[in-house]
């Protein structure tokens, strides 16, 4: 098979190839330069943004023949050896499939030999979360005190997985997401060295397509010259992407605005039947008004916030308020976090619609009415004030209790929460009515456990935090946490701007020799809301989806 993919052939083979990593490979070069390698490092970072390949770089430069340097020559026998893959001193191991303690031990009986050609042996263990702990236990000395002439690089998509005595010895690089505007640079560089055909749109859905990953965009890049034809179009990347047309976007839009929900329901509902997922559908939804409400705000911009906009999407957000693009992007957020917890989202997107149309009504100017009075050329006009739906809910104020935050921190067990933030991501609800504690569990940070197994979960969100005072959604949690680790726990829940006052207050008690540290009490309630199903006065968009789907289906949360 004689094709190499783009992402492979144009893989980088030089520091200066490396897009968007600046900060990584500036370090790295002065420190080749100056001959002052570390024993082991650790990348971290999404995928395919780097890490592999600048691994290999590092690998190249300090076996080069030129060494010390900063970037390798790529000429000399060792460089090439080690670009062909067949390099006897270095060494590409992958951890999702050599995990196990016997293949560290192996690694561990063969550093002690001196490179074949080289002035180093170099380990790039790739994916390395992916070791069993009793692999992770065998690591531990041989990379805190390897031999003078071995380098070992870990990379991961997943540092939390890792242990801590693993990190702490070894240098740690965060590779961040590649900006848009570098991807659409070297995609049109790869282009015009290949001789491809293609559109600027058809560059820019693709940049935008690969969410910050060089890889993933030459992979698009590669799946739609081989969908397309002469050239690759933008409605070329749509289809093999599943999403949406900025032009269709701005169609859906402009019905929003013209109040045509049945209209916007019939488009999704052909996006759908054309084999477009409804939750990829919401998210260029959001990413569209995302633009426009920047276009709205900040006009004059010329960084990456806004990029590439069609003169009808500037046309529209001039029509478009603020708090309607606001309110729009809220719902549409809100409407995808309960989509993932769902088997039937394209019902929550419709209902979305409705709730969209409506907003847009609330912000229309004051409802006036005129009265006729004597004189018929005289009129009055009467302001009247608009009516506002009025869900019937259930507020309940509760009041945390600091003496449970100290017992906690009293009796804080380092270990306990270490295991804790590494599995944390493990928990799975097996049963349908489970998933929303799933999601709202997985939400939290967990900032401190005791030995008598109570957790601390901050939120960003209060009212992600104020739903695990509900007792049946607590209940769930604690059955739920104890299926995953065996243990029973108890839970308190606390805004995070709270936990981080509370926090500085017990560690400034501490550092001021306090034994005890006694906490201020907590004077913000939690609010905890339940609505019912009725409104005291029906919106028109609930009435107009009970009208087409039916009040079984429709659910007012």
């Amino acid at each position: 098979m004689s094709y190499k993919t783009l992402y492979r052939l144009y893989r980088p083979n030089t520091f200066a190839e490396v897009f968007g990593q600046h900060h990584i490979t500036k370090t790295f070069q002065n420190a080749l330069k100056h001959d002052k390698i570390s024993h082991a490092y650790l990348f971290t970072g999404p995928r395919g943004t780097g890490k592999t390949s600048v691994a290999k770089i590092i690998a190249k430069a300090v076996n080069c023949e030129k060494a010390p340097t900063d970037e390798p020559c790529n000429q000399c026998p060792s460089c090439l050896s080690i670009n062909s893959g067949f390099d006897n001193d270095v060494y590409e191991i992958d951890a999702a499939s050599n995990n196990g303690v016997d293949d560290i031990r192996e690694i561990r009986d063969k550093v002690k030999y001196a490179p074949t050609v080289g002035r180093y042996k170099v380990y790039i263990i790739d994916e390395v979360h992916m070791l069993s702990t009793g692999a992770f236990n065998a690591l531990l000395k041989t990379l805190e005190e390897p031999p003078a002439h071995v380098i070992f690089i870990l990379a991961t998509t997943e540092p939390h997985k890792i242990p801590a005595t693993i990190i702490s010895r070894c240098q740690r690089f965060d590779f961040k997401s590649i900006s848009t505007k570098d991807i659409i640079d070297r995609i049109k560089y790869i282009v015009k060295e290949e001789n491809i055909q293609i559109e600027e749109k058809a560059i820019v859905t693709i940049a935008k397509n690969a969410h910050g990953g060089m890889r993933d965009a030459l992979s698009l890049l590669d799946q739609a010259i081989s969908y397309s034809d002469e050239i690759v179009t933008e409605e070329n990347v749509h289809e093999i992407t599943g999403t949406i047309s900025e032009e269709m976007l701005v169609d859906l839009a402009q019905e929003l605005l013209n109040g045509n929900t049945q209209k916007v329901i019939e488009k999704i509902d052909k996006f759908i039947a054309r084999g477009k997922e409804p939750l990829r559908i919401l998210e260029d939804m959001i990413f569209y008004f995302r633009d426009v409400f920047l276009l709205k705000k900040m006009q004059h911009s010329d960084g990456e916030l806004i990029t590439n906009n069609s003169e009808e999407t500037k046309a529209l957000a001039q029509k478009f308020t603020e708090e309607n693009l606001a309110d729009i992007i809220k719902i549409l957020n809100d409407t995808q976090y309960e989509m993932r917890k769902s088997n039937l989202p394209r019902v929550f997107i419709e209902l979305a619609m409705f709730e969209i149309n409506y907003a847009l009504k609330k912000h229309e100017p004051i409802v006036q009415k005129v009265a006729i009075e004597e004189k018929p050329t005289e009129l009055k006009v009467e302001e009247v004030q608009e009516v506002q739906p009025t869900p019937a809910v259930d507020v309940e104020k509760k009041y945390i209790d600091v003496a449970v935050i100290e017992e906690i921190l009293y009796n804080a067990s380092k270990e306990k929460k270490l295991a804790l933030v590494m599995a944390w991501q493990s928990i799975k609800a097996t049963d349908l009515n489970f998933v929303n504690v799933e999601q709202i569990l997985l939400d939290g940070t967990v900032e401190a456990v005791s030995i008598d197994n109570k957790i601390i979960l901050s939120y960003e969100y209060d009212t992600i935090c104020a739903s695990l005072y509900d007792k049946d959604i607590y209940d769930k949690a604690v059955q739920l946490l104890e299926q995953t680790f065996r243990e029973k726990y108890d839970i308190i829940a606390l805004p995070k701007r709270i936990w981080l006052e509370k926090r500085e207050e017990f560690v400034e008690q501490l550092r001021n020799k306090i034994r005890k540290p006694k906490l201020s009490p907590i004077t913000e309630p939690i609010i905890i809301k339940r609505q019912t199903n009725k409104y005291e006065f029906e919106p028109e968009y609930i009435k107009e989806a009970i009208n087409i789907f039916g009040e079984d289906i429709v659910k007012i949360k």
